[in-house]
């Protein structure tokens, strides 16, 4: 790949960058030792916003980018606390409160690894919420593929209004076995309905959606895969370049939660500079860098 690698699919704007969704609490239990079923053990847990639209906001503004956050919140005193401590890291917030807010309990294992259950929550997204002052003066519009499952007519509606308005969409995917559980087909279905100019996922993900080798004809002009410590690959229909990862200092990876949320971050940031997608590659490497060496999805306030 050259210094400069492929060109964006479109410009971005000089505005807040918008990430619609759903507010989800992020309730986290770091473990001192593997689960034992029948076992007990002492955790250490925090709790604070998450979901994908939540911490990619809070890593932009981390990084001094203007951001919005747009879409669902509950109507309940978690999410008014929650909300509280977005518009204190400087995350603008337009949201419809409804309901109870979702919430996903977090297990972080002693390796750094995560899982995750969760709790839907009471209310949701509908195409009639979304509206034209969320977007307005967008840089980017970046969707949630998990969203996508749940709120799949809301987010076509938020797609749509960003390309009335010349605003690009970037999207990035469910996991894997979400997707499987759906059906490959039929998520790529819902995914081409977005009309994404970038889309963003990881390794098993990107096997999943067949992005493994040539770009399937449904897939957008830009393609990043990222996958841990190996490089990410940069996929275009001119071919498929990579982006090495530097690696992490020896004992800081501590959670993996929100690092897919954080690349994203760091490489809406490089496009709103007017980077070249290599160099925003890698400020969303060093921005997934930052929240792998803290509890929880976001990075440090």
């Amino acid at each position: 790949m050259t210094s400069t690698g492929p060109a964006w699919p479109r410009p971005a704007g000089r505005g807040p960058v918008v990430a619609l969704g759903k507010l989800v609490a992020d309730q986290m239990l770091e473990l001192s030792a593997p689960l034992v079923v029948g076992g007990q053990q002492r955790v250490v847990r925090t709790t604070a916003a998450g979901g994908a639209p939540a911490n990619v906001t809070a890593d932009l503004a981390r990084l001094g980018v203007p951001s919005r956050l747009a879409g669902w919140a509950g109507a309940d005193p978690l999410a008014d606390g929650l909300l509280a401590g977005l518009a204190g890291r400087g995350v603008e917030v337009a949201v419809v409160r409804r309901g109870r807010a979702p919430v996903s309990t977090v297990l972080v294992h002693p390796d750094g690894e995560r899982t995750l259950l969760t709790d839907r929550g009471e209310g949701a997204l509908e195409p009639a919420d979304v509206r034209s002052e969320w977007l307005a003066g967008a840089a980017v519009v970046h969707l949630d593929g998990y969203d996508l499952l749940r709120f799949p007519d809301a987010l076509r509606a938020a797609a749509n209004r960003a390309h009335d308005a010349g605003v690009p969409v970037s999207v990035d995917v469910a996991a894997a076995t979400r997707i499987e559980q759906h059906g490959a087909g039929a998520y790529v279905d819902l995914l081409t309905g977005l009309r994404p100019d970038l889309l963003c996922c990881n390794a098993a993900e990107a096997t999943a959606l067949d992005l493994d080798g040539e770009l399937p004809a449904w897939a957008p002009g830009l393609v990043l895969v990222h996958a841990g410590a190996r490089p990410t690959r940069v996929v275009t229909a001119a071919g498929t370049g990579e982006v090495p990862v530097a690696p992490l200092p020896e004992g800081r990876l501590r959670d993996t939660t929100g690092c897919g949320d954080a690349f994203a971050a760091g490489v809406l940031f490089g496009w709103r500079a007017g980077l070249p997608v290599p160099d925003a590659v890698r400020s969303g490497h060093a921005a997934a860098a930052v929240v792998a060496g803290v509890v929880g999805g976001q990075p440090p306030p």
